[in-house]
């Protein structure tokens, strides 16, 4: 990876983004960006009504290009290396973003492209769909295997790293832990909650945007509305503070998701509906208990488990992703 210098466009709003990117982004020949908002008050206004989603969404506001030249300024220590442009696959969805891309290929000749799919493409709008925006750049990941062989693409588990707490943990212990929304998967939630509590187990799960007659009253589950989300930190706090993380999957999913690497990284066992997983080779039966497809939970395991170091940690954090990045292009 030292032959290249790389940055990373993130969305900004995503604290996780920001939470997982900042270190590796500190790197001399690595540079991850926010967003791209003006320091100066004004100029950020006037950004900001020039970039409004709401109002580009029914049309595009033009002269959007005078601005590309702030989004990023080559400050490496060897200026001269060749640079990889790593964009969340989402911000492509904007139509001045993909005329962004073009201006990079002129503004650095013999740059490279790559998008990172970290959902599944189904979750895309037509407009940075793969096949959409293919011709834009050099190399496109997707976490999840099935997009990748679908779409004929590159696959790279999601990306982790260990995060640096600052405020104080209070948090209570748990046995299990779930977040997320509700999406199409509100059913097995339950199912999986009313199984955990029966047994004994102490469960926490933050549920978002569940609709009736899924949003039913649990102990255990708090409910919240939709983009109500919990910090990251405060997630990563529940993370530390229980024995096992629930992964429940979206219908059509089989990757693996941010749900796997935080039991990596902290050393607890995952729970999950998996039914693939045992394919990954992130599996170890040591750390994974996966729910059978009647829905069957052991149990046991869970109350017996025990923290430890996963010998699987350092080969998802950033750096792991550049490596392979550089080796594919």
């Amino acid at each position: 990876m030292d032959r290249y210098n790389f940055v990373f466009f993130l969305e900004d709003f995503f604290e996780y983004n920001k939470v997982i990117y900042t270190e590796v982004g500190k790197r001399q020949n690595v540079r991850s960006v926010f967003g791209f908002y003006p320091k100066n008050k004004f100029l950020r206004v006037l950004f900001q009504l020039q970039h409004s989603k709401t109002t580009n969404k029914y049309f595009s506001l033009p002269f959007k290009s005078l601005w590309f030249s702030t989004y990023f300024k080559n400050d490496f220590a060897d200026p001269n290396k060749p640079i990889v442009f790593i964009f969340d696959a989402r911000w492509l969805e904007y139509d001045y973003m993909r005329d962004y891309a073009v201006w990079l290929r002129k503004k650095f000749p013999g740059c490279k492209l790559v998008a990172n799919y970290i959902d599944i493409v189904a979750t895309w709008k037509e407009s940075a769909k793969p096949d959409a925006i293919r011709h834009l750049v050099d190399l496109l990941v997707s976490y999840d295997k099935d997009d990748a062989a679908k779409y004929n693409m590159e696959c790279h588990p999601t990306v982790y790293s260990e995060t640096k707490i600052t405020k104080p943990n209070d948090t209570p212990m748990t046995d299990v832990f779930f977040v997320g929304a509700a999406k199409n998967r509100m059913q097995k939630i339950l199912e999986a909650y009313d199984t955990l509590e029966k047994a004994g187990l102490k469960c926490y799960f933050y549920v978002m945007d569940a609709k009736p007659p899924y949003n039913q009253e649990r102990s255990g589950i708090h409910y919240v509305e939709k983009d109500v989300w919990l910090s990251y930190e405060k997630c990563v706090q529940f993370v530390q503070h229980t024995k096992c993380v629930l992964e429940i999957m979206q219908q059509g999913a089989k990757g693996e998701t941010l749900r796997v690497w935080e039991a990596i990284t902290y050393g607890k066992m995952l729970l999950t509906n998996n039914q693939s997983v045992k394919e990954s080779k992130f599996y170890s039966s040591d750390y994974v208990s996966v729910i059978s497809e009647n829905g069957d939970i052991d149990v046991e395991k869970i109350k017996n488990f025990e923290s430890k170091p996963n010998p699987f940690k350092d080969q998802i954090t950033p750096e792991a992703f550049l490596k392979y990045i550089a080796e594919k292009l």
